[in-house]
C-alpha cells in the first residue's frame, strides 16, 4: 500500500517542480562574462589589411547598429526593423584565457578576443591571415593582404 501512495507522490513532485515559464540561469564562467551578459548594439567594424612587410594595405570602417544580446549561453543578433533573429552559441574555451570567446552557429565557428569591457562599451578583435579586400567584393576581385584585423566596437543598450 505504501508504494500505491508513494506513485502519485513522485509524481505530483515531479510535476509541480517543472515550469517551463522559469528562464534557467546559467552559471557564470567568469567575471568577463557576466558583464557582457545583457543587451548591446553593434555600431562599428573597423577593418585593417597588412602586407607580408607590416604595412597598411587598406582600412575601413563599416557604420553598424546590430542588436545582441548575450544570455550566458546564446548569443542572439537582430538588425532594426526585422524580426529575423540570428542565434549562436558561445563559450570560453581557454580556462587560462578568459577574453578568448568562441561562437558556434552550425558548422561555422568564429573566435575573437575581447579587448576591452568596461561598463557600457565593448571591444571584440578577430585577425585573419591572408584576409581579402573590400569585404564587399566578390571574391575573385579581392586583393589578398598578409593579415586582416578586425576590431567590433559595442555599446551596452540603457
Amino acid at each position: 500500500m505504501k508504494k500505491l501512495l508513494f506513485i502519485p507522490l513522485c509524481l505530483s513532485l515531479f510535476l509541480t517542480s517543472c515550469n517551463d515559464d522559469e528562464e534557467t540561469v546559467i552559471p557564470v564562467v567568469s567575471e568577463l562574462d557576466a558583464d557582457m551578459r545583457g543587451d548591446w548594439t553593434n555600431t562599428a567594424v573597423e577593418r585593417i589589411y597588412y602586407s607580408t612587410s607590416g604595412e597598411v594595405m587598406y582600412a575601413d570602417t563599416s557604420e553598424r547598429a546590430a542588436n545582441f544580446h548575450f544570455n550566458g549561453q546564446k548569443m542572439t543578433v537582430t538588425l532594426p526593423g526585422s524580426s529575423d533573429k540570428d542565434v549562436w552559441t558561445y563559450t570560453f574555451p581557454d580556462p587560462n584565457d578568459s577574453t578568448y570567446i568562441r561562437l558556434q552557429r552550425d558548422a561555422e565557428t568564429n573566435d575573437y578576443i575581447i579587448t576591452s569591457l568596461n561598463g557600457d562599451e565593448m571591444v571584440w578583435v578577430d585577425e585573419l591571415d591572408w584576409a581579402g579586400f573590400p569585404e564587399e567584393a566578390p571574391d575573385q576581385e579581392k586583393t589578398t593582404s598578409r593579415r586582416g584585423v578586425y576590431t567590433w566596437k559595442f555599446v551596452r543598450k540603457k
